[in-house]
């Protein structure tokens, strides 16, 4: 993989936006959260080969600025790279948690962002303070950046709003035909600005197992993330899983299964939490095939926000020739397994179907 080095482009807010709004190329504008350089190159690849197909399309990778990575990396890399349709932009406002859901220092950023985009994209990362949910903290759960999770969720709550402040206006009033994809901790941070829960380790708390050894007993459909990677903590090992998922009727994801005729794709994950209570107006539109993880959510009133608990993000999974080592000395292809189990169509009309909602909005001039 290629590696970055450094560069910086730190300037005032006012400013960045003022940088940040002004490619007359740009037809159509995304928002990435958390744009870090494996994040970055992967949408860059599926931008580059088609899998996400949106003509004049400009990347605006936004962080805070109290973020535990360090994003002079992915600086670095768009401009070692030439990637002349990608920019950052450091949101300096902080967030404490008394402030997530509601108007805070970021409010005039976050909807900044909202209107001068056509789409936002969350991605997965660590595990969210369980205290920004009102619960108490399980010894499993691991918290390594909390003003990410700070930042995003509250982020997320000025989108759609919650029940945590019901009074609260959110933009998508404004423009409900809005589109928001999640991913992993994106669906959970989705789940969480809407005043939902989280499950805090599911094999422990679902399936009552208690080592990794009992976990990676269980039927593969039952696995979220691998329990044999860390038994081989030197060997750097794939530490996700691929198994099938079961749409509900009705729903996003239905319409991609009934195009692609694949009802139970596989699909790839890495978690160990998942969404617990709901929150206000989240609708469930997929879970594991036993029924005990959401593997899905979409909004009831603005329907283009959907967050999956599965990975269909990483540019691997279209890559024939990428590899995943799942013990010592044994891999595989993702793209293969992806084709042999029919579930490649699945993960294309994804994208597929994103890339027309985004082409049919307003184009930015």
């Amino acid at each position: 993989m290629r590696r970055p080095g450094f560069f910086s482009n730190v300037l005032p807010i006012a400013i960045l936006f003022m940088f940040l709004t002004f490619n007359g190329q740009a037809q159509h504008r995304l928002v990435l959260l958390h744009p870090t350089v494996s994040n970055i190159e992967s949408m860059e690849w599926m931008v580059e080969n088609k899998v996400i197909d949106i003509p004049g399309l400009e990347m605006i990778g936004v962080y805070s600025a109290h973020e535990a990575y360090d994003f002079s990396l992915s600086d670095r890399f768009i401009v070692e790279h030439h990637l002349t349709n990608y920019k950052l932009q450091k949101v300096e406002g902080e967030i404490l948690p008394g402030d997530i859901y509601r108007e805070n220092n970021c409010t005039h950023a976050f909807r900044k962002l909202f209107e001068e985009s056509d789409g936002i994209l969350f991605f997965g990362g660590p595990d969210i303070p369980a205290a920004i949910y009102g619960e108490k903290q399980n010894f499993l759960t691991l918290v390594t950046d909390p003003y990410r999770h700070y930042f995003e969720v509250s982020f997320f709550f000025h989108l759609t709003g919650g029940s945590r402040n019901p009074s609260f206006k959110p933009f998508l009033i404004d423009k409900p035909s809005f589109i928001v994809r999640a991913f992993c901790l994106g669906m959970q941070t989705m789940n969480v600005a809407a005043g939902g829960t989280l499950i805090q380790d599911i094999p422990t708390e679902c399936y009552h197992k208690n080592t990794l050894e009992e976990t990676a007993k269980l039927p593969g459909n039952a696995q979220h993330r691998s329990s044999v990677a860390p038994l081989y903590p030197l060997s750097d090992l794939f530490g996700g899983i691929f198994h099938q998922i079961r749409m509900a009727k009705g729903g996003y994801l239905m319409e991609i299964a009934a195009s692609s005729k694949v009802y139970g794709p596989m699909v790839l994950s890495a978690h160990h939490q998942a969404a617990g209570r709901l929150g206000a107006s989240m609708e469930v539109i997929a879970t594991s095939m036993d029924g005990k993880i959401v593997e899905a959510l979409q909004h009831k009133t603005f329907r283009n926000v959907v967050g999956v608990q599965f990975h269909p993000e990483p540019a691997a999974l279209y890559q024939p020739q990428a590899r995943f080592t799942t013990l010592p000395g044994s891999d595989f292809s993702p793209n293969e397994l992806l084709k042999q189990s029919n579930s490649l169509g699945f993960h294309q009309l994804f994208w597929k179907d994103f890339s027309e909602k985004v082409r049919k909005n307003k184009p930015h001039r």
